[in-house]
């Protein structure tokens, strides 16, 4: 009986995001390596929370550029400008972010399909707009200098291995909370809704209250990526926060898997190593993105995650829809 359950057994996505959080620094060592684990832990806070609305409810969100981008510029024009102690402007920045999503989404979730999507690219874009000519506040173009160090307590955390330390923990969390959300009651109905809305209605799921709260953890998560963006970097500029940086986020998550606990992690591994690519082949980014997204969702049309899922489906897995029947989510 032991080794059977032994062998079916199989790690969960917060075990192997755990272990190679843990693994990276102890095997890449260099302040070089510790940028590209950091940028791990962003884009991977960033996937994880878009997945909420484009993985679980099904619907295209151009949006999350944008509170990425609201999240940085809160925590370093708060710590900056203001005067605010870094720890409260860092905990500010999700916070800005989830009320400007319940905004954003309160407008634009009775929506349906292509106008959804792009009622969310009007907002990420106006946004961005927003933190380019607001120079008095953003610095504009140049940027917003001058920002601090995260300190907690008259605790300094800056450099580079105290920094990914907070972003790892972060980023796991991120991942623990969003992985058992998925099993809860809100987030099978939310699958349901996703997989067919009259049917989840008419078991007694509230579709748009339910998007609207996925749509708010989407902006909450993207809020804690920017501010870590922010007091790593301890510098915005609002070229990160455009429209390339929106379909980045698309595309990630369409490759990794999008409603599945491990396309996330996926997306952001697969996002990191492209970003490096970047800077080696200048130019050709997009090109290589695009050749990347046509080849694994041809080869792939679940993304890389839902490939795996497909062969090693879960034990005692059972339809979207029929799970939801077991109890409505307010």
């Amino acid at each position: 009986m032991a080794v059977s359950r032994i062998r079916r057994w199989r790690p969960t996505t917060p075990v192997i995001t755990a272990v190679l959080l843990a693994a990276m620094p102890l095997i890449f060592i260099s302040d070089f390596a510790r940028a590209i684990q950091l940028r791990f832990c962003v884009m991977l806070l960033l996937l994880t929370g878009l997945n909420f609305i484009n993985g679980y409810a099904r619907m295209s969100s151009l949006a999350q550029a944008g509170f990425y981008g609201l999240g940085a510029y809160t925590a370093g024009i708060l710590a900056a400008r203001l005067d605010v102690p870094p720890a409260l402007a860092f905990v500010a920045a999700p916070v800005l972010a989830t009320v400007a999503a319940l905004v954003i989404g309160a407008a634009s979730l009775r929506l349906r399909a292509t106008y959804f999507t792009m009622a969310t690219l009007g907002a990420g874009y106006i946004l961005y707009i927003l933190f380019g000519r607001m120079t008095g506040v953003t610095g504009g173009p140049n940027g917003l200098l001058g920002i601090p160090a995260l300190s907690v307590a008259g605790i300094e955390i800056s450099g580079p291995l105290p920094m990914y330390v907070l972003a790892a923990a972060l980023a796991l969390l991120g991942v623990v909370v969003a992985y058992n959300f998925e099993r809860s009651r809100a987030g099978r109905a939310l699958r349901a809704l996703g997989a067919s809305e009259p049917a989840a209605v008419a078991s007694g799921v509230r579709a748009f209250r339910l998007r609207l709260f996925a749509f708010a953890l989407s902006g909450c998560y993207a809020g804690v990526a920017g501010a870590l963006e922010t007091f790593d970097a301890t510098f915005v500029s609002p070229s990160s926060f455009g429209f390339l940086t929106a379909v980045l986020c698309v595309v990630g998550l369409t490759v990794g898997g999008a409603g599945r606990a491990a396309g996330p992690l996926i997306g952001a591994a697969l996002l990191t190593a492209l970003d490096e690519l970047g800077t080696e082949y200048a130019g050709y980014e997009m090109l290589i993105v695009g050749l990347v997204f046509l080849v694994v969702v041809q080869a792939f049309p679940g993304g890389v995650a839902g490939a795996v899922g497909a062969r090693w489906p879960r034990r005692g897995a059972r339809p979207a829809v029929a799970r939801a029947t077991e109890g409505s989510a307010s």
